[in-house]
């Protein structure tokens, strides 16, 4: 089984907990001899490190066992904005991931801004998410800003419990459409992330004739305090976890009906990464990271975590299956050589 857990992993706790891949305690796991073999800190503890990011590249993880948090009721919801309020939107985002974390780690929040074709133009969901309940017609402090902005379209919070809102947010993804994803990462930084939205902007103008299309941007911040969570039990292989800047997530999506507009869709995904990861070259706060739950199968996940960390990934692999059976014989997902190449639209 290939979990999100043992992947990444982002929860709204993340601020408090880290990241679920790293508060995994034991993998069951069901190498390529047929062996069972228990991965963790003391047992394994080279598998246990690649589990925590390195895909289905190492054997058939069959239990994993996790540190809990018991979690009552909580805040949570979002509130709709037009995008005409992006620059306040993303000076929110950016202020909360270089000083609003740090003032309450039981908040969590991103932004998303997307084209809606039924409504005509272009709006932003902003989803903020607190680990404590709250009476009815407050909010977090943390969150003033982004009730400051005037006019909001929707507001959903409230305090309930985490299900309801898991419930609400899987809602928001309708299903039945063709869809893909893609993603990268930089350092966080207000100019290059008002960049990234006009980009985002003028590339999907380019596709909203196409049938049925749902295109979207998400801007969420990888956060200090999720960074220092990183080097528990060992660390992962992500490579992210000595950066001294909070960085920007960027998860793209897209979904549309007809098969014979992929090409023209991937095409404009592939744009908006390619344009922003430039962008963010010129500004020097480039990070070659990409989160493996959101990306491409076109995009390069292992290499993003560093030359250093693929090559022992690639050790790891060789020690617990060295005839390759999960390279060979299990297709498809992030494999340890890179990625197909992208069709030309």
């Amino acid at each position: 089984m290939n979990s999100s857990d043992s992947l990444g992993g982002i929860s709204f706790f993340s601020n408090l907990h880290g990241w679920a891949c790293d508060n995994v305690a034991n993998y069951e796991v069901v190498i390529a001899s047929g062996d069972i073999i228990n991965a963790n800190p003391t047992s394994h503890p080279d598998l246990f490190w690649a589990l925590r990011g390195g895909g289905n590249n190492f054997g058939l993880v069959t239990r994993f066992d996790t540190y809990a948090y018991p979690q009552g009721l909580m805040w949570g919801g979002y509130l709709i904005h037009s995008a005409l309020n992006n620059a306040s939107l993303i000076h929110g985002l950016v202020d909360f991931g270089f000083n609003g974390v740090v003032v309450d780690p039981n908040a969590a929040m991103w932004v998303a801004f997307a084209y809606v074709a039924s409504y005509g133009g272009y709006f932003a969901s902003t989803e903020l998410e607190y680990a404590k309940p709250l009476a009815n017609g407050t909010h977090p402090a943390v969150f003033d800003e982004f009730f400051n902005i005037p006019e909001p379209l929707a507001d959903t919070t409230m305090t309930q419990s985490l299900s309801n809102i898991t419930l609400a947010l899987n809602a928001s993804n309708p299903s039945g459409l063709r869809e893909t994803y893609w993603t990268a990462s930089c350092q966080l930084n207000e100019e290059l992330v008002s960049d990234i939205f006009e980009i985002y902007v003028e590339e999907t103008n380019n596709i909203t004739n196409v049938t049925g299309i749902l295109p979207a941007i998400v801007l969420q911040v990888i956060t200090l305090a999720q960074l220092d969570h990183m080097s528990r039990n060992g660390g992962n292989p992500l490579g992210i976890e000595s950066s001294t800047s909070p960085i920007l997530l960027i998860n793209l999506n897209a979904m549309w009906v007809d098969a014979s507009d992929d090409d023209t869709v991937m095409q404009a995904q592939s744009n908006i990464i390619s344009r922003s990861v430039a962008r963010s070259v010129e500004l020097g706060l480039e990070n070659d990271f990409l989160y493996m739950n959101y990306a491409s199968q076109y995009q390069d996940v292992i290499s993003s975590y560093g030359a250093t960390n693929k090559a022992r990934l690639e050790a790891v692999a060789e020690k617990y299956d060295p005839t390759g059976v999960f390279q060979r014989l299990e297709p498809g997902y992030f494999k340890l050589n890179g990625p197909p190449a992208m069709p030309m639209a």
